[in-house]
């Protein structure tokens, strides 16, 4: 209080004084005023400036003018109470002090009912007559029946009255009687007026204490519409680990209280609340609302309960007004546009957040909004639907003195209009814990310690140490109290023979638990049964999934660098890849794209890109709104309508970047008439790397351990995506002749690679005219040149066996796959061999020279067929080249949409072994791009590499439409294993398991 504003409120003092003459009665007063808030050098200083205005004429409206700027309304009825107390100083209140004193409240602009409230409170004792609603009378007689609100204490003579003054919720006391009572350890005079704050108590050695939740409580048991009863019964909880975290925790609790959490590191503070909110569910125990089990039947209390977790459950680019909104729709279904907007508002002028609204929210490093203003913002999100019940994770953690008090009294004002809130609190000052109407105490290993009110706490655990001044719970002068003590004691060290402490306690967290056993009374309360009302309906599975999408867009289209990285990425990477791989003869001076020998790495570099930039995106997508969905959960909101949002915009992004790297990428080469094949392949590829980066934002608790997990993923990728590892060149424990490696399969780069080359060489505008009759003459040359001379050479090493074993074992092999092949050519050719699977050695002899008149005849078949369609592709290549200008245009098609470097990959002319023997059967390595696939059943999809289709029951489809329908495949597994969390889960199970034979080995 300023000097100035003092010497006002003393002439106002004095001007009062002054009506009737100045009495020593009324000096009594003045000096208790001063006493109560000032030290006793300040005390003689205004007492002599009293006697000084005393003496001369005092204009009190200029006087009140001056206070009004300066003064709260609750310091003005305080002021009030002051004046008319000097009235009846003298045993008596005139009619002209009575004037004075409402005059006084006139220039105050106090409302009149109030003061005449505050009037008869001060100037009549207590009777059955002077009681008002807005009155408790407190004293120790019994009676059956009372027409006024009364708390009754055992062995007390006469009467406490506390008035409320509702329009500033404040308490004002007043005693008639001779039992020596402290308020907050001062002593309270007779008939004297005193303000009763915040935490504040009434004490006696013959009395049971009256605390101010006590009197709060009984004005709140009126004005609640809907009773609430929480109760923890008998609360364990095991980790799964096995490590123990709570110990028979119980509690029980209504409506309009303030509930304190605390403990050391380690106590369980965090644990408790979790499990009292129903986020984890006790090993033992139950917690009731209402009766109701809020871990058996959710769906009863969904809504019930609020959380406001110690971080920030915001969306930084959003605004403090969006926050809301779209908290709101979500939570408010039925509401329209204007109520919802209405609500808002309304919330954001209740938590004196409304100039704030159209902010940024920002984040710690871009800070737009104070963190106080951020904490009053999270708890606007919770207070949106009205729960009953909120539970607050170290609200003042990181917050300056006067922002944790600020946001304490918000919090002590929300209990007060009926909410019931549990508060974890971590070193709170003096005035923040005597907001708390209880206060649960843990110790280490989440032992309950001590359970009741809070000043009570110091007396308790000073009387258990031994302390000579145990009933000493704060400062007489300054009424400050010390909750450090509490945990000082709690933790006193053991001295050691050297007068030294040590690390061991002198009480263990057990010891303590046995004290609170003995000491500490079962909490009871009176069990509601009648379920509260919900104030909110959950929007529908389509409007979450709306809401959750435009939130998302909105704060992604407000995030300016990430927009800009995000679009303008995949261009970027197009426009550096296919600059770099732009291969031409410096010689000719011009570029043409059949020569360009770089397209198979471009194409390989482009999935590799796709994967990067899904990944990338996504990667962080689900782990930076996992503080969000914790508060969502109260709500049981659709898992599945946020993921698929999600899903969405993952979606849209990947096609956008996907569109602009192809058709910038695809420009520069001059790759032509491919862009929607590359596009589609290439989206599909990010959509899939959207997928695994969901997953994997899901899983991990860390943004840094999943940008450490990415190369971990794409590493697999690029060594099995078939360009930089040639499958025909991979480890044998991992390759397979006939097919692609298993593991290869289970890459998207595999099958996006395959689709693009195989796509790239059979679908553009020159080849796919002539593929059919490459086809048919490739494998004709193939079988002419390389399959019947090796049938031939099997069949001469079988015949002309020694009678070696090793030598006839051979003879057996290459009899074998002579046998084998001879019925796959009967069906290919219609040049039937009767019987082969009767051939053995015994019958070779006899056999041997049909048999090589038998593969001339095949050797035959393919060579009319080969000179077949070769006829037929030439007249094809005649009728399109019948002028010259029609040649040159034909050479032009030719180096403008055919690339030698991916014929000459997909055709593996360059391969060493172009034909091989594997177990009974020969294996085609040459000409891959022409080779169909042979399905050993319905459901045999896999083949080899750069195969122009693909088999599944029965069907064959082209390779590139079929690679991207298995990627979407993929994409739906994940999406699968993203909805059951079922990385998460395994982790989980891996990490509890590891922790189990951890604490088995420590114990």
């Amino acid at each position: 209080m300023s000097e100035k504003v003092l010497r006002a409120i003393i002439q106002l003092l004095a001007a009062s004084a002054q009506i009737d003459g100045v009495t020593d009665e009324e000096k009594q007063i003045i000096h208790k005023f001063l006493e109560e808030n000032f030290d006793e050098e300040i005390v003689a200083k205004y007492i002599a400036i009293f006697d000084n205005y005393a003496a001369v004429k005092l204009n009190p409206r200029e006087i009140c003018e001056q206070l009004n700027s300066e003064l709260t309304k609750n310091q003005k009825i305080i002021i009030l109470a002051y004046l008319l107390e000097l009235s009846i100083a003298d045993g008596l209140a005139s009619e002209r002090e009575q004037k004075f004193s409402q005059k006084i409240s006139e220039y105050f602009y106090l409302e009149t009912t109030e003061y005449e409230l505050l009037r008869h409170f001060i100037l009549e004792d207590f009777s059955e007559s002077n009681t008002h609603s807005n009155i408790i009378w407190i004293d120790g007689l019994e009676k059956a029946e009372r027409k006024y609100k009364h708390i009754y204490r055992k062995n007390l003579e006469g009467a406490i009255g506390i008035l409320r003054i509702p329009s500033a919720e404040m308490y004002l006391l007043k005693y008639v009687g001779k039992t020596d009572l402290y308020l907050n350890s001062l002593p309270i005079k007779d008939h004297h007026v005193y303000p009763f704050p915040v935490g504040s108590s009434i004490r006696n050695e013959n009395i049971k204490p009256v605390y101010y939740s006590d009197v709060v409580g009984l004005f709140l048991s009126e004005t609640n519409e809907v009773k609430i009863s929480f109760e923890a019964q008998d609360i364990w909880y095991k980790f799964a680990n096995g490590r123990i975290g709570l110990r028979g925790i119980s509690l029980a609790e209504g409506a309009g209280q303030l509930i304190g959490l605390m403990g050391a590191s380690g106590s369980g503070k965090s644990t408790l609340l979790n499990v009292l909110n129903g986020t984890l569910k006790p090993t033992q125990g139950k917690v009731l609302i209402n009766s109701i089990d809020i871990h058996e039947n959710k769906e009863a209390t969904a809504g019930l309960i609020g959380y406001v977790p110690q971080d920030d459950l915001l969306i930084e680019e959003l605004t403090v007004y969006q926050n809301l909104y779209y908290a709101a729709k979500l939570s408010i279904s039925d509401a329209s546009e204007q109520e919802l907007d209405e609500l808002v508002q309304k919330t954001l002028k209740s938590l004196g957040i409304l100039e704030i609204q159209d902010l940024k929210v920002g984040n710690p490093l871009q800070k737009t909004i104070s963190g106080g203003q951020r904490k009053r913002v999270n708890v606007a999100l919770e207070l949106l639907r009205e729960p009953y019940i909120l539970f607050v994770d170290e609200p003042t953690s990181g917050l300056s003195s006067r922002d944790s008090e600020n946001i304490m009294v918000l919090f002590k004002e929300l209990a007060l209009r009926g909410k019931l809130i549990f508060i974890v609190i971590h070193q709170p000052s003096s005035d923040i814990f005597k907001m708390f109407d209880k206060l649960l105490i843990l110790d280490v290993g989440g032992y309950p310690i001590y359970y009741g009110n809070p000043l009570e706490a110091i007396t308790y655990f000073k009387d258990i140490a031994g302390f000579v001044d145990k009933n000493k719970n704060m400062c007489g002068e300054c009424g400050n109290v010390n909750p450090e003590q509490i945990f000082n004691i709690i933790e006193t060290k053991m001295v050691n023979e050297y007068g030294s402490l040590t690390d061991k306690r002198k009480m263990t967290p057990r010891k303590w638990h046995e004290f609170y056993e003995k000491h500490i009374p079962p909490p009871q309360i009176a069990t509601q049964t009648e379920k509260p009302t919900i104030h909110f309906k959950v929007a529908p599975f389509f409007k979450q999934m709306q809401v959750y999408l435009t939130r998302d867009v909105l704060s992604k289209l407000s995030n300016t660098q990430y927009m800009v990285i995000n679009l303008l990425e995949a261009p970027l990477l197009a426009l550096i890849l296919a600059f770099i791989v732009r291969f031409y003869q410096v010689s000719d001076g011009t570029y043409i794209f059949a020569k360009n020998n770089n397209l198979p790495a471009y194409i390989f570099m482009s999935v590799i890109v796709a994967l990067f930039v899904g990944l990338s995106v996504s990667a962080e997508e689900i782990i930076k709104d996992a503080k969000i969905r914790k508060r969502e959960r109260f709500l049981h909101l659709s898992r599945m309508s946020y993921l698929i949002s999600k899903v969405i915009l993952m979606f849209s992004f990947s096609a956008i970047q996907m569109l602009s790297f192809v058709l910038i990428g695809n420009w520069i080469l001059g790759i032509e008439g491919m862009n929607t094949m590359y596009w589609l392949v290439l989206f599909s590829t990010a959509c899939f790397a959207n997928m695994l980066g969901l997953n994997i934002s899901a899983t991990f608790n860390s943004v840094v351990t999943i940008y450490i997990l990415i190369p971990l993923l794409l590493i697999p990728q690029l060594l099995l995506g078939g360009i930089v590892v040639r499958f025909n060149e991979i480890n044998p424990v991992l390759g397979s002749n006939r097919k692609v490696p298993l593991l290869a399969e289970f890459m998207a780069s595999r099958w996006a690679f395959e689709a693009l080359v195989v796509g790239q060489f059979k679908n553009n505008r020159f080849e796919r005219d002539f593929y059919p009759y490459d086809q048919k003459i490739a494998q004709a040359e193939y079988h002419k040149v390389l399959y019947v001379p090796e049938l031939e050479t099997k069949l001469d090493n079988a015949f002309n066996f020694q009678s070696a074993d090793s030598l006839k074992d051979e003879a057996k092999e290459n009899l074998v796959v002579l046998k084998n092949e001879l019925q796959k050519q009967n069906k290919l050719t219609g040049i039937v061999w009767d019987n082969p699977e009767r051939l053995d050695l015994p019958a070779l002899k006899e056999k041997y020279h049909s048999l090589k008149e038998h593969l001339q005849k095949i050797k035959k078949f393919y060579i009319l067929s080969y000179n077949e369609y070769s006829e037929q592709k030439d007249k094809l290549i005649a009728s399109l080249t019948k002028n010259e200008a029609e040649r040159k245009n034909f050479l032009a098609m030719k180096n403008y949409y055919h690339n030698e470097a991916i014929e000459k990959l997909v055709k593996a002319v360059e391969t060493p072994e172009r034909i091989i023997t594997d177990g009974s059967r020969l294996i085609q390595k040459i000409y891959p791009i022409f080779q169909n696939p042979e399905p050993n059943h319905s459901f045999d999809f896999r083949t080899h590499f750069f195969a122009p289709q693909k088999h599944f029951m029965g069907q064959f489809a082209d390779t590139p439409y079929f690679n991207v329908v298995i990627i979407w495949l993929m994409s739906g597994v994940f999406f699968v294993t993203l909805y059951f969390n079922v990385f998460r889960n395994f982790l989980e199970y891996v990490t509890n398991t590891i922790g189990k034979l951890q604490h088995k080995q420590k114990n």
